[in-house]
């Protein structure tokens, strides 16, 4: 099957194919989509993207005055304050007494991110803004929807899968594939996607872990 590369989104996508599909299926995420698990573990789940999302909106945050970057790094993407808002709600509605702690395999990857925003060229972290933000805007929406029906989560506490300032997720998802196309040049391209394969397998990693840690609750 043909499949079509011409711009370096469509490249990006294709390189990332099997990592991303890889990342999905990982029996921790699966099975939490499938409503085999607890309401208890959607917490779990996202008290590790804390910190993640703390290191990419820390340093989109110093490199938004770059002409090049200051649309890619649109703070309306922002997910901080979104998990900051469900958290604290999530872990007393859970049962929890605390918010879970963060794993050494979430620390690492926030570790990783942090480390690509010091570069001097953006590449690494926008390869991590792209993996993170155009996923919640895609799956993201669907988790939302399933951990709402199969866990009974509030609506008032899915903050982090609301998108005020981006009432067509779809028509976003095309314009920041085109402003990735303008800034990637071959140098750039490469390194974008190299770390975006990299944050996939980090994903995993992070997956793998919490299904040590939580084995499932609820058996379908």
């Amino acid at each position: 099957m043909h499949t079509d590369v011409s711009t370096f989104s469509a490249r990006l996508r294709q390189a990332t194919r099997l990592d991303h599909g890889e990342a999905e299926a990982s029996e921790f995420i699966s099975s939490l989509m499938q409503g085999e698990r607890s309401g208890a573990d959607y917490v779990l789940l996202l008290a590790q993207y804390r910190p993640l999302y703390a290191a990419l909106e820390s340093a989109a945050e110093r490199l938004r005055s770059d002409p090049e970057l200051a649309e890619i790094l649109d703070p309306a993407l922002d997910r901080l304050a979104a998990l900051d808002a469900d958290l604290p709600g999530l872990a007393q509605w859970a049962g929890l007494d605390a918010i879970p702690a963060v794993t050494p395999e979430a620390l690492a990857y926030a570790d990783r991110i942090t480390e690509a925003g010091l570069d001097q060229d953006a590449s690494r972290l926008v390869a991590h803004h792209y993996l993170r933000y155009l996923g919640d805007l895609s799956g993201g929406q669907v988790i939302g929807t399933l951990v709402a029906r199969h866990y009974g989560v509030p609506a008032h506490l899915l903050n982090m899968w609301d998108f005020p300032h981006i009432p067509k997720p779809k028509v976003y998802k095309d314009r920041y594939r085109d402003l990735m196309d303008v800034y990637a040049n071959q140098e750039r391209g490469d390194a974008i996607v190299m770390e975006a394969v990299l944050g996939f397998q980090l994903n995993r990693e992070l997956f793998r872990a919490l299904s040590a840690i939580s084995p499932r609750t609820v058996i379908a």
